[in-house]
């Protein structure tokens, strides 16, 4: 997790436990606190909620920009390898038609 993440997790946390204890210790009827209680517990559940949406929407950015990142990288590797393909092939190539003008070479030589 995130130092942010954390940050913001301890933020929530604080602010239940306080909206709590301002509940449970508010001078009001057992019913007015029940109702208090119910709307912070849902306050605090939408909260939640909504950052969980935010966590969620993060990673999916991450994990498109990790795929981008991972075609990238392997759309410079198949060029570098294709480019070191044709490097070794013209290589070939130039050895083969050295090796034919020697052995021509031998042949007018010593025919």
């Amino acid at each position: 997790m995130k130092s942010g993440s954390k940050v913001v997790a301890g933020i929530l946390i604080g602010v239940a436990a306080g909206v709590l204890a301002g509940i449970l210790l508010a001078p009001q009827s057992g019913e007015d606190t029940q109702e208090e209680f119910a709307g912070a517990a849902s306050d605090f559940g939408g909260k939640v909620k909504d950052k969980f949406a935010d966590l969620l929407d993060e990673a999916g950015d991450l994990k498109e920009s990790l795929a981008d990142k991972i075609s990238s990288k392997l759309d410079d590797i198949l060029s570098y390898v294709s480019s070191k393909t044709d490097d070794a092939k013209d290589w070939a190539e130039d050895e083969a038609d050295e090796a034919k003008d020697k052995a021509s070479g031998y042949k007018r030589k010593y025919s």
